[in-house]
């Protein structure tokens, strides 16, 4: 009896989950299993080979807070390869918004800058948006706020605000001219 149960319930998530909702978890399993055996380097030049369509997946697995890419990403936010940092570090810039408790518990100190940044795709005013809109979530947050990842992902938040392409400020008033 078990067997047909465990055949019917394969069926039913191959059925109702969509191709690549499938392909994608089948490429963090290759990823995991690639990273596990040869290293960084290994994972992410795997991932540039492949069609820019899997590490976009991928990106977008992590964007969504899914645990075993956001942890996968992560690690392969360390190798050397620019592309695939700059790509996953971009990923897990999205997922700090949605999930900073999350993404916080496993960064180190030294990656918090990196990752609690605005993203590259975003405009003056809505970087300017989001970073005070994730300042308010992690004030808001008793639990962050008593960490320091909280407190340093805050204060890179509060940085970027204040000294980047964001900052507007009113110019001064030029003194009257004299009337002639």
């Amino acid at each position: 009896m078990k067997p047909a149960l465990c055949r019917l319930a394969l069926w039913w998530a191959v059925a109702i989950l969509p191709g690549s909702a499938l392909a994608a978890d089948a490429l963090v399993a290759e990823l995991e299993q690639r990273l596990a055996s040869a290293g960084v380097e290994s994972a992410n030049d795997y991932l540039n080979a492949l069609a820019d369509s899997a590490l976009s997946r991928f990106n977008r697995q992590t964007a969504s807070c899914e645990l075993q890419a956001v942890s996968l990403a992560l690690r392969l936010a360390r190798g050397a390869n620019a592309r695939a940092v700059q790509a996953h570090e971009e990923s897990l810039r999205a997922a700090s918004g949605r999930c900073p408790r999350f993404i916080l518990a496993l960064v180190a100190a030294a990656e918090v800058p990196r990752v609690c940044a605005s993203q590259a795709a975003w405009g003056a005013a809505q970087t300017a948006r989001e970073l005070r809109r994730r300042i308010a979530a992690i004030d808001a947050d008793a639990l962050l706020r008593a960490t320091a990842q909280g407190r340093a992902c805050q204060a890179a938040y509060l940085d970027e605000l204040r000294n980047t392409r964001v900052t507007l400020r009113v110019a001064s008033p030029s003194p009257a001219s004299p009337e002639r």
